[in-house]
């Protein structure tokens, strides 16, 4: 699960944020502003006006709440059912509501039965802000979005201008808002010259954060870089993005606070003192905030007249059109023929050059194509007229086909065919109409006309094109069912054959598995003073956890588990692609975060994009009592020492998501005694669930683990699956489980 510091690199931040997950009640507001047409055009030729990510932020921060509040009951509350994606561990705590009319937000939260734990609302709006104090002041903890420019104390002000009452705001605890600036080009940055009216500037600023200054001070500017250029950056200085954050805290009663506990301006000049932003940028930050406000506000009043204008000059087409529709009433009755004589055509490719023809010829186009929707997935390229290059037949992907278009509403279009080549030499195309073909309510296809010698189409043909869209679905579908019952003929005499290539699949699959094991080390080595055990479970023929034990020299060893973010066959080969490069790094660099480095950048170089991987490296040193050791992005390993279990700690990213640049592990230390066992698991174990849903959890499984540690490490690890086994009864198991023992005599 990404955490808050996955995007959030300042440790200066953790503290507040720390605080705001565990708050018991209130309302936490994200906000930011998201992306938008008038956003992007704002930003101009240089793009330093961008989305600011706060959904992602907003999702991550209700994880953790979640994670924080074990024991509270969830209530989503949102228009789109997609609302909140949450771990499956959590979801037999959340319920979701999604709100279409004629319910709205506010009758949703009102309507609850009881008082949830924790509410998440999608989106925090004047129609819904009563409703959502009101949870928040008896008690509740409300989190929500608010799509808006302003940070700190601006936005408390703001939610009192969309009706909020003085004693309801009491209830507002945390706001944090985000915002994303173009950050620095790391090849070409270099340092900034500071000049007197600068460096007074920055000695101005820490006189306003003194306690920040205290930790960042100013000094004479050398910590400060500036743009270059350079050919990665496109001679912009800028690449990539960096996340700018606001936190204000409300404390309870104080309905008028005006400062926040980290602001904004602040939080840029850390980034700044860290290389990742401009000087400029925190020496010119509430200019460049009035400049954007500025654009965007152009930029509305510039598309409101826009859209004025359209709406003027469509009126007049409907006018038109209305006139035009009587003179094509006699055309429809003869249309109507001809729909009822499609009717007859059981050949779906000879009906499709058909009706191309004759929509051509109403329109009076020379240009004609027809897709055939065959399932809901991909369509066929059904006939063409006036495209020699056109290939009957061709398959083509369904959002391929309606790229830009509709399945319910006749748009103009000027664009190539989908799949069929548009010749070097053809004319442009002036006039173009895609109507959409649709039978008994289901899209059925498409249908093209374009012409390239008419301006356009009058709207009366288009009305007749229409008609003769609805008829052809109609037919067509007919047709396509007729060649679908012949088609399922022929594929009841190859189903034996489809039989017996799904028993070869199955074999071959088992034969993966095979393989996979035979990567996982089944004997380990003889250490002195050591013992070792491991046991694993796959969720599928083939899992995506591995571990290993490998001897590093005379005096140190080195522990490996790890967990692949997929299953399957793909999470297999990522699998043996990982622990392939661990074992090779591990025998060329002696710290567990530089090879953890190594194999972050080896995976993003010769890995799948889509894939990632935890991992938890140690060493440990027999001569000198030592664990050293990295965790990215894995469970926390446990310690049994004294009969008590500790938590190891240290912090890290899942190799393969991000670059150098962003990618970081901590080294941690650990001096160890005899008797001491380490436990390294992957989140299989803890994520077991019951026949009801319930989850194992981590709790739980450090109880296990104490239960039977007095036991020999093959012993331990029999017993803590067993204990598993029983309490999953047979229900579904949805991730691999991985355990890897290690004594201390």
């Amino acid at each position: 699960m990404l955490r808050f510091t996955d995007f959030a690199h300042l440790p200066e931040i953790d503290g507040l944020v720390q605080e705001l997950i565990a708050e018991p009640s209130g309302l936490i507001v994200v906000a930011g502003l998201d992306g938008r047409p008038a956003l992007e055009a704002a930003a101009g030729p240089t793009p330093n006006f961008l989305p600011s990510g706060r959904a992602t932020i907003f999702r991550v921060l209700v994880g953790e709440l979640l994670e924080a509040h074990p024991r509270r009951r969830c209530v989503v509350v949102g228009e789109d059912r997609d609302t909140l994606h949450v771990a499956r561990r959590f979801k037999s705590r959340v319920e979701s509501i999604q709100v279409r009319p004629p319910l709205t937000t506010d009758e949703a939260i009102r309507g609850l039965s009881s008082r949830p734990g924790l509410l998440v609302i999608d989106r925090l709006t004047a129609g819904n802000l009563d409703a959502a104090l009101a949870v928040a002041r008896a008690g509740g903890l409300v989190i929500s979005q608010l799509d808006t420019l302003y940070c700190g104390a601006v936005v408390a002000r703001y939610l009192r201008e969309l009706g909020a009452a003085a004693d309801d705001l009491a209830a507002l605890r945390w706001v944090l808002s985000v915002q994303r600036l173009p950050a620095l080009c790391p090849i070409c940055k270099q340092p900034a010259t500071v000049s007197a009216e600068q460096l007074g500037q920055l000695e101005a600023f820490g006189r306003r954060f003194p306690a920040l200054a205290a930790q960042h001070a100013p000094g004479d500017g050398g910590a400060f870089f500036a743009p270059g250029r350079c050919d990665a950056c496109r001679q912009t200085g800028r690449q990539g993005d960096a996340a700018v954050f606001d936190l204000f805290r409300a404390a309870p009663g104080d309905l008028a606070p005006t400062t926040s506990a980290l602001p904004m301006e602040a939080y840029a000049w850390m980034l700044a003192q860290r290389g990742q932003l401009a000087l400029s940028d925190v020496l010119e930050f509430e200019a460049d905030q009035l400049r954007r406000a500025h654009a965007l506000l152009m930029t509305a009043e510039r598309r409101a007249a826009e859209t004025a204008a359209t709406l003027e000059r469509r009126s007049a087409e409907l006018d038109t059109a209305n006139r035009l529709l009587k003179q094509r009433t006699r055309e429809i009755v003869s249309l109507e023929g001809i729909g009822q004589a499609l009717l007859t055509w059981s050949d779906l490719s000879e009906l499709g050059a058909r009706v191309v023809r004759v929509a051509v010829e109403l329109c009076k186009a020379d240009r004609g194509a027809l897709y055939y929707l065959r399932s809901h997935d991909w369509a066929q390229v059904l006939a063409a007229h006036g495209w020699r290059e056109a290939e009957i037949g061709l398959g083509l992907a369904r959002n391929v086909v309606y790229d830009g278009l509709s399945e319910r509403d006749a748009l103009p279009f000027l664009g190539p065919p989908p799949g069929i080549p548009v010749p070097a030499d053809a004319p442009p195309l002036r006039a173009g109409l895609a109507v959409p073909l649709v039978a008994h309510g289901l899209p059925a296809g498409l249908m093209l006309i374009q012409s390239t010698r008419r301006a356009q189409f009058a709207p009366g043909e288009t009305a007749l094109l229409q008609t003769l869209a609805g008829y052809a679905a109609i037919a067509m579908q007919r047709a396509g069912l007729v060649e679908q019952l012949q088609l399922k003929v022929e594929a009841l005499e190859e189903a034996q054959e489809g039989i017996a290539q799904k028993e070869r699949l199955e074999r071959e699959l088992e034969l993966a598995r095979q393989v996979q094991q035979s990567m996982l080390p089944r004997t380990f080595p003889s250490v002195p003073g050591l013992a070792f055990a491991a046991a694993n479970l796959p969720a599928r023929h083939v899992g995506g956890d591995f571990y290993d034990v490998i001897r590093l020299d005379d005096d140190r060893v080195g522990l490996v588990i790890a967990d692949v973010s997929d299953k399957g066959m793909p999470a297999a080969l990522y699998m043996a692609l990982a622990r392939s490069l661990i074992l090779a790094e591990s025998r060329q660099f002696a710290s567990p975060a530089a090879v953890l480095g190594n194999v972050n950048q080896l995976l993003r170089e010769l890995g799948e994009q889509d894939m990632f991987v935890t991992v938890f490296y140690g060493v440990v040193d027999c001569h000198a009592g030592r664990l050293t050791y990295a965790r990215a992005g894995h469970d926390r390993p446990f310690l049994v020492r004294d009969g008590a279990v500790q938590t190891l700690g240290g912090r890290g990213m899942a190799l393969g998501l991000f670059g150098a640049d962003t990618f970081y592990v901590t080294e941690e230390r650990l001096t160890l005694r005899p008797g001491d066992r380490l436990v390294l698991y992957t989140d299989g174990l803890s994520d077991v669930v019951d026949p009801a849903g319930a989850m194992f959890d981590g709790e739980r499984l450090k109880s296990l683990v104490l239960r039977h540690t007095a036991k020999s490490p093959d012993d331990f690890c029999r017993a803590l699956f067993d204990d598993l086994a029983v309490y999953q009864a047979g229900a579904a198991q949805f991730d691999d489980m991985a355990v890897v023992v290690a004594a201390l005599e």
